[in-house]
């Protein structure tokens, strides 16, 4: 079991949230990995290149205007309302400074730990938050802070087990200097004070809020996969007409390299680790392929639309991507292992899939018993242009 996810998660996927068809899925769901070498592609590689030749020479579009599709949004349960509204419980707790520290109450405190007068990494903490009970902390931690008071000091002793995960502590007795900066509770269900307390709203405004706000969140999930769906139902009617050698030659080095990193992680050689998880040159060439048509067929789409490589809406796409993956830039990707050739693909993924989403005829769909409703499963479709 642990050789098959591992298998799967080395599909070489793109940075953010990827590409729908390329190298690790195709349109059926089903791993490239498994199914590369069983795959056969007599389909011409060209030294022409798509500068000289253009784009017409190696891929032919469907028509990508207009095809239909259906965005399916669920609907917030009460299970998931009730969910958000215990974590905003959790967060938003009420003040106890008077009452002794028992179980389920938090506690947050300062604290120090040594082990025969010495400080150790990770043995210093500020403001950390503890539930009592939850087993965050060792029984025995948490045992010597019940009956204490907000603003209290305490030194609490701990002598972790000898077959203790941290090597370090193991079977060894740490001391613990504890300040006590704040005891709350939980309540066990909003009420009418606690939500003007925190949020300056009626009970009923604020679980009405937090429903609207889950909501919203279920459709940009399925607006995320209307993209997903309106690009695959373009490329898989796609067909190359020929692969450029120099970008085909781009995308099999990409695969090297990214399964030499595998290796490298793994500490096996690169032959080794290919044959471990049954990946042959065959995959790296199918998978190159996967990306190769996803380039052709996403810079067809820009081109026709009149989007330029470097222009102002891919400047702004990439972007966005980028600070959603947490980058504040190009440069900080590439630092850290993403190539530009790869950043470069997604950012056209992402414009020609909006243009064949925005130009869909899309039907919405919502499912599931939603919050509030505990009445038969219910179905509202409304079309959109």
């Amino acid at each position: 079991m642990k050789k098959k996810l591992l298998a799967l998660s080395l599909a070489l996927t793109l940075f953010a949230a990827g590409c729908g068809t390329t190298a690790g899925k195709t349109a059926s769901g089903t791993d490239s990995l498994a199914s590369a070498t069983e795959s056969q592609d007599s389909t011409p590689v060209k030294d022409d290149t798509i500068d000289k030749a253009g784009i017409d020479a190696f891929i032919a579009l469907p028509e990508y205007k207009g095809i239909a599709l259906t965005k399916k949004v669920a609907a917030v349960t009460d299970a998931e309302l009730n969910s958000a509204i215990e974590t905003d419980l959790n967060q938003y707790r009420i003040d106890v400074p008077q009452l002794p520290i028992d179980n389920k109450y938090w506690v947050t405190m300062d604290y120090t730990g040594t082990v025969d007068g010495k400080s150790f990494d990770g043995g210093t903490a500020t403001d950390y938050e503890l539930k009592i009970g939850q087993g965050t902390m060792p029984t025995e931690f948490e045992d010597q802070l019940k009956g204490h008071l907000q603003g209290d000091e305490v030194t609490i002793d701990v002598t972790y087990a000898d077959d203790y995960s941290d090597k370090n502590l193991a079977g060894k007795k740490v001391t613990y200097d504890v300040k006590i900066t704040r005891v709350s509770v939980a309540l066990g269900e909003a009420t009418n004070d606690w939500a003007e307390m925190y949020f300056q709203e009626t009970l009923d405004d604020y679980r009405a809020r937090k429903l609207s706000e889950l909501q919203e969140a279920k459709s940009a999930d399925a607006d995320k996969t209307l993209l997903s769906d309106a690009w695959l139902a373009v490329y898989d009617q796609s067909t190359v007409l020929a692969y450029p050698k120099d970008l085909l030659n781009t995308w099999i080095k990409y695969g090297e390299d990214t399964y030499s990193h595998y290796a490298e992680t793994y500490s096996m050689s690169y032959d080794d680790f290919l044959k471990e998880y049954g990946v042959t040159e065959e995959t790296i060439q199918k998978n190159a392929k996967d990306y190769t048509k996803t380039y052709l067929v996403a810079t067809a789409i820009m081109q026709k639309e009149g989007i330029a490589a470097g222009g102002d809406a891919y400047t702004s796409e990439e972007n966005t991507l980028l600070q959603q993956s947490g980058y504040d830039s190009e440069d900080a990707a590439v630092a850290a292992g993403i190539s530009k050739e790869n950043i470069d693909m997604t950012v056209r993924y992402y414009l020609a899939g909006q243009v064949i989403k925005d130009n869909a005829n899309v039907t919405e769909e919502t499912t599931s018993v939603a919050a509030e409703d505990n009445s038969s499963t219910d179905t509202a479709e409304s079309a959109a242009g």
